[in-house]
């Protein structure tokens, strides 16, 4: 049974000149920014507008922070003309739940490129050095996943396939990485974990985020 890598922390992959990596397709989970769909977990905290403005700015943050990269598209549970102001590619997530959406994502985007990276909208700590560590976990593991606090992952990389890892996932709770792990063992594939990051989804988030925004 294969068990993953650890990958070291960023400062050993940044480089202070954001390369290209035109083999490298970097895939943006998205939806629509709607009152009152968007955030709803931190909608009794914040209110539909407050949660609304949250989206928005951590969206706009994310289409920044890959614009050193020579591939980037936006992937959307609907379309929206919202989404002309970034300038990226726009596709729709296809699949009758989040893992079907992401390897349908992930399938379409290696028939152009060497290697995938999909990163959610909601994760502020994926910054450029962070894209460039799974870069870099790629040219050496078939897949590599950012661990987030809550159980789950903010980013999926994959190269030359997408194995069957999301089959029979339970969404939303504490072991989506744990259960995925146990499908890449299963299929005997190498895979690496990055550090550890932290999306903004409850009321217990936002400290972090804020603190985040203050040093940043």
């Amino acid at each position: 049974m294969l068990y993953p890598t650890e990958l070291p922390g960023r400062e050993l992959y940044f480089s202070r000149r954001r390369m290209k990596h035109s083999d490298t397709l970097i895939q943006i989970f998205c939806k629509p920014p709607i009152a009152g769909q968007v955030k709803t977990r931190l909608i009794p905290e914040l209110g539909e507008a407050g949660a609304l403005a949250l989206y928005e700015e951590m969206l706009g943050a994310v289409v920044r922070r890959t614009r050193g990269f020579s591939s980037v598209e936006l992937w959307s549970t609907a379309a929206d003309a919202y989404f002309e102001r970034f300038n990226r590619t726009v596709f729709i997530q296809q699949g009758i739940d989040l893992g079907a959406r992401m390897a349908g994502a992930l399938e379409q985007g290696l028939t152009g490129a060497g290697q995938v990276i999909l990163i959610g909208s909601d994760v502020p700590t994926i910054d450029a050095g962070y894209l460039e560590n799974a870069i870099q976990g790629l040219m050496t593991h078939d897949v590599v996943l950012g661990p987030a606090a809550d159980g789950g992952y903010g980013l999926v990389g994959v190269s030359g396939n997408v194995p069957d890892m999301f089959a029979d996932i339970a969404w939303s709770t504490e072991s989506v990485l744990e259960e995925t792990c146990r499908h890449l063992n299963r299929l005997e594939l190498n895979y690496a974990l990055l550090p550890e990051v932290r999306d903004v989804d409850r009321p217990e988030d936002l400290d972090s985020y804020y603190n985040l925004k203050s040093v940043s």
